[in-house]
Order: C-alpha cells, then structure tokens, then sequence
C-alpha cells in the first residue's frame, strides 16, 4: 500500500485593520490650514447661532433679537435681490421688530413670540437660495423661537 503524499497547508495570512490614529488640536484642512473647530464657508452665521444658544435672560434676548434684526436689514442690502424679495425681508424684519416689542413687555407671551418667529423662518425659508443669507438667518430665528419657550414660558 502506497503512502498518501503529504500536502501541507498554505498558512492563511491576517490581514490588518488599518489603524485609526487620534489627532489632537484639530484637523489639518487642504495644505497648512489647521482647523481646531467647524470650517465655514460662505455667509457665517454660526457665532450668532451659537450666541443665541447661550441666552440666559430677556434682556439677553432682546440683545440678540435687535442683532439679528441688524442682520436682516444688512441681507436687505444685497445689490442683486429683486424688489419683491426685498419686500420679503422687510416683512421678516418687521415681524423680528414685534418680538423685540413683545420681549420687552413686562409679561411677553412666549407662544405670540415663538409664532411670530416660526412665521418669519417660514418666509426666510421661502426666499430659499436665492437670497443665501436667508437659510443661516432662518435657522437662527428658529433657535430664537425655542429660547423665548424657555424664557418666558410656554
């Protein structure tokens, strides 16, 4: 009887996961750029965003709204906006005015000022990308809205 030949086996090789390194301090964005934080592009919005967020009192509030109302007229001023976008903006502006108004009252109402606020995002929303400042503008009259909820009950 004939011995069977021996074979031996291919060692099977492990392949290893690549390793993901940690770096501290940020990240390094397109050549010598080091971001230690979001990177924004375009029409900055994001300090208001953040500053809204951090509201702790009505006069607070106030301060913010009558800056985002400068906001608004500033997006006003855009030397290609057609007439009847800037008649959008105006009635944005205007209903940020009734805010500031209703915030200063000794007992403002936080649903006419979160209503009124949804409203104006509504309409900053609908101008949409023609007019790009209206989308961070919306976002931040939305945020302003959930903090009058909070402030002022509701």
């Amino acid at each position: 009887m004939a011995k069977k030949p021996v074979t031996k086996k291919k060692a099977t090789t492990r392949k290893r996961a690549p390793t993901v390194g940690t770096m501290k301090g940020g990240v390094v964005v397109g050549g010598n750029i080091r971001a230690g934080r979001d990177v924004i592009m375009g029409d900055q919005y994001n300090d208001l965003r953040q500053q809204v967020a951090q509201i702790s009192s009505p006069a607070e509030f106030v301060a913010r709204a009558q800056e985002l109302q400068t906001k608004i007229a500033e997006a006003k001023e855009q030397p290609d906006l057609l007439p009847a976008q800037v008649e959008t903006i105006e009635v944005v502006e205007g209903q940020v005015k009734q805010v500031i108004e209703e915030a200063q009252k000794p007992k403002p109402l936080a649903a006419r000022i979160n209503a009124t606020l949804t409203g104006a995002k509504a309409v900053m929303d609908s101008l949409g990308d023609s007019v790009k400042s209206a989308i961070g503008l919306g976002t931040v009259l939305a945020g302003l809205g959930q903090i009058a909820l909070k402030l002022f009950g509701g």
